[in-house]
């Protein structure tokens, strides 16, 4: 496969028999390539949300996911929708063999140079569409945190934007309370 984009629609099991070191993502059956390895500053925030939100969900009945895991929201094999958040988390039964199909409670997506609009334009559309609840977009370059939340109508509002000094209050995970300062560390001067 190549890095191009083409409007070819492909199916489950095409993406589950493709080979080689890149990652690819299908939304509504058209692939999209991931960006290469991330950067250390984005690993860095993934290691931090990931220990801060691992400590508040331990023992609770909500799992936390790192990427790269597959998330389907539909077992549907003609236009399948397979993404690999960042961080997600998983409450109750959701297993479909060695894949996620269903809608994670939380998702959480750091942004990187090559995939931002991705993250900020079509995962939220089908984030939305789905039924994710809630949707954090980490931006580390400003150290924000973008988060939309469904509202009566079932549609997102904001986004509620948080920087340091900000606490983020989960509504989809009423135990989960992040400090933004921690997660992109002490700022040095």
């Amino acid at each position: 496969m190549s890095r191009s984009m083409n409007e070819k629609r492909y199916t489950y099991t095409d993406y589950v028999t493709w080979t080689g070191d890149e990652r690819w993502e299908l939304i509504d059956g058209a692939a999209h390539l991931m960006s290469p390895g991330p950067n250390m500053d984005h690993q860095e925030i993934l290691v931090q949300l990931s220990g801060l939100l691992w400590t508040v969900l331990r023992g609770k009945p909500c799992t936390l996911y790192v990427a790269p895991t597959d998330v389907t929201f539909e077992d549907t094999e003609d236009t399948p929708t397979v993404v690999q958040p960042d961080l997600f988390v998983m409450c109750g039964e959701f297993r479909h063999g060695e894949r996620v199909i269903d809608v994670p409670a939380l998702i959480i997506e750091i942004l990187s140079p090559s995939t931002a609009r991705r993250d900020r334009v079509t995962k939220r559309a089908l984030y939305e569409r789905v039924g994710v609840k809630e949707y954090w977009i980490v931006d580390g370059a400003n150290e924000t945190v973008d988060v939309l939340r469904y509202d009566e109508e079932q549609h997102y509002e904001g986004p509620q934007i948080f920087g340091r000094g900000d606490t983020i209050q989960s509504v989809a995970l009423p135990d989960v309370s992040v400090e933004v300062e921690l997660i992109f560390g002490e700022k040095i001067e």
